[in-house]
């Protein structure tokens, strides 16, 4: 049964890429199609937003269990010390130390959308100035989403070529 079900999924992806091979009819003057994700994927810049975000997030999830460790550790202190404490200042600092971790977090979250907004406006600036070279120099009158497309002709798209400016126009960013 694992072995159809493996079958199956090869097949049916051995179909798709065909698919998407395929050309359909003759390519219409001035209709042009873009993968905005697949350009971005592809360039340098993407590859280079997506890298330092990665390391990025492991940095900021590494600070993130040593402040977390911290306050656990205050936390069990605080507990050690439940039964000389008064009930209400016992409540008070574990809503504190709870608000402490709830900050960090929101700290940490902050961080890292405000860094990956930064590379992200630079990607778009560069994906714009790129396309429109692509655009003038491939007399686009309309440009077209190509993912939301069921069949092209290869020949309308100016993925690869808008990839290929962006590259010369923005190598990676910079997050800082």
């Amino acid at each position: 049964m694992r072995i159809n079900r493996l079958l199956l999924a090869a097949a049916l992806l051995s179909w798709a890429s065909v698919a998407s091979a395929q050309t359909f009819g003759p390519p219409i003057k001035g209709m042009c199609l873009l993968s905005r994700s697949g350009a971005i994927n592809a360039s340098l810049a993407g590859q280079s937003l997506q890298a330092q975000l990665g390391q990025m997030r492991a940095s900021l999830n590494g600070e993130l269990a040593q402040r977390r460790n911290s306050i656990e550790q205050q936390r069990r202190q605080l507990e050690a010390r439940q039964n000389s404490t008064t009930p209400i200042e016992y409540r008070r600092q574990l809503a504190s130390l709870d608000q402490q971790m709830e900050t960090i977090e929101q700290q940490q979250n902050a961080r890292f959308i405000a860094a990956q907004a930064r590379g992200q406006q630079q990607i778009d600036g560069a994906l714009g100035r790129a396309l429109a070279q692509v655009v003038t120099r491939s007399g686009c009158s309309l440009v077209l989403e190509r993912d939301h497309s069921y069949g092209w002709n290869n020949a309308m798209d100016i993925t690869d070529a808008v990839t290929k400016e962006m590259n010369g126009l923005l190598r990676a960013v910079v997050l800082s």
